[in-house]
C-alpha cells in the first residue's frame, strides 16, 4: 500500500518551535550551572521546572513535527486531528482550500490559517483547519488529491463564503445554496 505524506507546517511555525526551545535549553544551561555554585531548595526547585519544561517543549516540536495529511490509496488522513480525520475518496463530493492572502495589519493569525473544506456525498460539511501553511504546501495538496478524485471535486473556495469574525465555524451559511 503506497503512502505519501504532505507537511503541513509552514516553515515560520517551526523556525518559532525551535526557537522556543533553545530558549528552554537556555534555561537548562543555566539552572545546571546556578545547581553547581549554589545548593538551595529554590535552585532545586528551578531546575525540576527547567526539566519539566524541556520535557514539554520537546514533546510540543514533535507533535507539530507529525502534523500533516497522508494520502492512502483509498483515504486520507488528517494527523493533527483527533475525531473524524479519515475520509475515503469515494465519499467525498467536493474538496475547497482557501487561505487568506490579502494584505491586512488587523487580522489575526487565526484568520490567515488555511482551510479545507470537504463536502461528502451525504452533504455532511467539514472544515478542517490546517494552519500557517504556504501557498505551495496547498498545491502540492490539491496536486496529490487530482491523482486520486476527479479534479471538478477539487476547487478553491470562494472567500465570500468563508468569515474572518470571532465565530467558532468558519463557514457561513448561504439561503441561496440550499434552493
Amino acid at each position: 500500500m503506497k503512502k505519501n505524506f504532505i507537511w503541513i507546517m509552514s516553515p515560520i511555525t517551526l523556525g518559532v518551535a525551535l526557537i522556543l526551545d533553545a530558549a528552554v535549553l537556555g534555561f537548562g544551561i543555566f539552572a545546571v550551572k546556578k545547581l553547581t555554585e549554589i545548593q538551595n531548595a529554590r535552585i532545586i526547585f528551578f531546575c525540576a521546572v527547567v526539566v519539566l519544561s524541556i520535557v514539554v517543549a520537546f514533546m510540543y516540536t514533535k507533535e507539530i513535527m507529525k502534523n500533516g495529511i497522508i494520502f492512502h490509496e483509498d483515504e486520507l488522513e488528517f494527523t493533527g486531528v483527533d475525531d473524524k480525520n479519515i475520509f475515503s475518496y469515494d465519499e467525498i463530493s467536493l474538496i475547497e482550500t482557501y487561505q487568506d492572502t490579502t494584505a491586512s495589519l488587523i487580522k489575526n493569525f487565526i484568520d490567515r490559517s488555511a482551510l479545507m473544506i470537504i463536502t461528502l456525498n451525504d452533504k455532511t460539511v467539514y472544515t478542517i483547519n490546517l494552519g500557517l501553511t504556504t501557498k505551495g504546501t496547498l498545491d502540492k495538496i490539491r496536486e496529490e488529491l487530482s491523482k486520486h478524485i476527479e479534479s471538478e471535486k477539487i476547487s478553491k473556495a470562494d472567500p465570500k463564503r468563508v468569515s474572518h469574525n470571532k465565530s467558532k465555524d468558519p463557514i457561513k451559511k448561504d439561503d441561496t445554496d440550499e434552493k
